[in-house]
């Protein structure tokens, strides 16, 4: 894309997570340093090797729906996805105006579905003789006949990107972005691409995504991520939640009144395989300080994205010391997963929301993501601290 000289400030942000409903609560509750694990209540997870999460509490998604018929069409991450938008929207003091729509866009990332596994188990209850895997005919009529006939429209990956741009109206660009666990960080990325580039005026953009289900603790179990450290702590605490920003092309943002939080200065992605010497987030971290047109030395905090104790925090660790050479000591590195636990596409942006909503000063922000299968994503961010106390 040829990108202009538009630039892209961030108006507002909405959350969900689970140390609180809102952007407020959640900061608040990370400021007291509360942990996020605790065994996982919405269904019987004793039979995993760890049965702690960070699931979202006393979430209420109806007073955010403007259409509440849609709840019945929409899962748990499409309803985190909506919550986060809707606040985004009132803290950007958006118009009610419906022409100001005509060039809002939506892109939000997640890392795949839920599938409502209480669903499938239901349906796949054997009521006749076994029949080999492969007779399709077989499976569609003894077990997808079985299924809700709505069952498709919840779970597709796209739901959360299309009932938010229902939910509010926006009729620019919407896309989903499935890139696992750096999904969320890239769709604000693109996002901001595509201001820059005039396909839109402004985006709701962001992440949505929930590990707290069956079949994502079943991999996680399988892969090794719920054994626990050498102090008896789970390394990967499975989390929940949505982070939504209101991206806007600043003029457009200033023409209206708005309140800038901050600005994204630079974004790159990369992937390179979990093996290779070359790591992708040394590319990411240096490609986003280029476009940002920042030196190592205008770096003033970092927000990780790999697991803590694991071979993925020391290659983090090595491709930030690659990338801010002698500076990579001064800064600042922070890790919000021991917070709100790692909600998989939807860690990147809220960890860059809770950098920006706990910055000092207005030096810049670098927010990693990592995916488990080598993707990275790096945004670089100026906040806007003065603004953000008076929002």
């Amino acid at each position: 894309m040829t990108v202009t000289s538009r630039r892209v400030v961030i108006t507002g942000i909405g959350m969900v997570s689970a140390r609180g409903n809102s952007f407020a609560e959640t900061l608040s509750a990370v400021d007291r340093q509360e942990r996020a694990d605790r065994r996982i209540a919405l269904f019987d997870a004793s039979g995993f090797s760890a049965s702690l999460g960070a699931e979202v509490l006393g979430f209420d998604p109806r007073p955010h729906f403007r259409m509440a018929k849609a709840l019945k069409l929409t899962d748990r991450t499409t309803q985190f996805a909506v919550a986060a938008a809707a606040m985004a929207l009132a803290q950007a003091g958006w118009p009610s105006d419906e022409t100001f729509c005509e060039r809002l866009g939506v892109l939000i990332g997640v890392s795949g579905s839920d599938l409502q596994a209480p669903e499938v188990a239901r349906a796949l209850q054997s009521d006749g003789e076994p029949v080999p895997v492969d007779q399709i005919p077989v499976f569609a009529d003894r077990i997808l006949s079985r299924l809700n006939p709505l069952w498709l429209l919840i779970n597709l990956p796209n739901m959360p990107s299309a009932h938010v741009a229902i939910q509010f109206g926006a009729r620019g660009p919407n896309s989903t972005v499935m890139t696992d666990w750096v999904a969320g960080s890239q769709a604000i990325g693109e996002a901001a691409d595509w201001i820059r580039g005039g396909e839109a005026d402004a985006v709701l953009a962001g992440g949505t995504d929930t590990a707290i289900q069956p079949f994502a603790l079943a991999a996680f179990d399988q892969a090794g991520l719920l054994s626990a450290s050498p102090d008896g702590r789970p390394r990967f605490v499975p989390g929940e939640g949505a982070a939504v920003l209101m991206l806007e092309e600043e003029t457009h943002a200033l023409s209206r009144g708005a309140t800038v939080l901050g600005d994204i200065a630079g974004y790159a992605s990369a992937s390179s395989p979990v093996d290779s010497r070359d790591h992708a987030l040394t590319r990411t971290i240096t490609a986003a300080l280029g476009e940002a047109g920042w030196r190592p030395s205008d770096v003033a905090q970092i927000a990780l994205a790999s697991l803590d104790g694991t071979p993925l925090r020391a290659r983090e660790d090595a491709a930030i010391r690659a990338a801010l050479d002698e500076c990579a000591d001064s800064v600042v590195r922070v890790d919000y997963q021991p917070a709100v636990g790692h909600a998989l596409a939807a860690l990147g942006p809220i960890s860059l929301c809770l950098a920006i909503g706990g910055a000092a000063d207005s030096r810049g922000i670098l927010c990693n993501a990592a995916g488990y299968s080598g993707q990275a994503v790096t945004l670089a961010v100026l906040p806007r601290p003065s603004s953000m106390s008076a929002s």
